[in-house]
């Protein structure tokens, strides 16, 4: 889905309300997504997590295998994990970059979740100030991206002692194995080897907390295993049925052409 975010101004909105997303259509294309800090465990219960190559890494959960497709939205629109990443659950809202290193709200215009005064959720009240829910909202993304940025530097701390490394996942289509590049995981090996300062520069910063949820997270990647097998047996029942229905409504072919007349003149007979 391609996003159309414009930020939310009494001039633009005061007349207009919004409705909450009913379901995480809108993420069937998200392979992967940033996590923050405070939901670390709970991610890292659920999901493997990676580190993606950058001059800060970022710790984002693997949903796919392959791109374009999240294997975590069923076809009907539905989550199918039992936590839903924190940087999913505030759409259709984003946080924009404004002055003084602050930000505005903004709202995905291309969402069709805008509606007329009193059809949903306002952004104003009556004197023209943020509803409570959108201060609410706003306050949630602005943790949320706090988060995100703390395990950033956390990642930028394990690539300077040199503890992250390429992580050589490959993905099976058929009898060919593709690689995924441009992930990394620690370098538990190297980890256990640290002296006792760079372990402590590391514990200090809590640093210590991310390498261990990453390393734990990678034997999730059989749940996300199994969910690629339960798509491609959805999608393969899907063609079934697609093939069954057309072959109902196939054209009638010349030699199976019921001859009209014929049958007219036996009636008269």
């Amino acid at each position: 889905m391609t996003e159309t975010i414009s930020p939310i101004r009494v001039a633009t909105h005061a007349d207009r309300s919004w409705r909450p997303s009913s379901g995480y259509e809108f993420a069937a294309g998200s392979i992967i997504a940033p996590i923050a800090g405070e939901e670390l465990a709970h991610a890292a219960t659920q999901y493997a997590l990676a580190f993606l190559e950058g001059e800060r890494p970022a710790l984002v959960t693997l949903l796919g295998l392959r791109p374009q497709q999240n294997l975590y939205v069923g076809p009907d629109g539905r989550w199918l994990g039992q936590y839903v990443p924190a940087v999913l659950r505030g759409y259709p809202f984003k946080l924009m970059p404004a002055e003084n290193n602050q930000f505005a709200l903004g709202y995905d215009d291309s969402s069709g979740l805008l509606a007329g005064a009193g059809e949903g959720e306002a952004f104003f009240d009556q004197e023209g100030r943020p509803a409570e829910r959108i201060q609410q909202i706003l306050q949630f993304l602005i943790g949320v991206h706090k988060g995100i940025e703390a395990i950033g530097r956390a990642g930028a701390k394990l690539a300077e002692h040199g503890l992250l490394e390429p992580w050589p996942l490959k993905v099976r289509d058929g009898e060919t194995e593709i690689p995924v590049n441009g992930l990394l995981r620690v370098d538990e090996a190297r980890l256990g080897t640290l002296d006792d300062a760079a372990f402590l520069d590391l514990r200090q910063g809590g640093v210590l907390a991310v390498a261990y949820a990453q390393l734990l997270s990678m034997t999730n990647m059989a749940s996300l295993g199994k969910l690629a097998q339960l798509h491609a047996q959805h999608a393969a029942m899907a063609a079934k049925r697609e093939a069954e229905v057309e072959a109902m409504f196939e054209p009638i072919r010349a030699e199976d052409e019921i001859d009209w007349d014929a049958m007219l003149n036996d009636v008269k007979d």
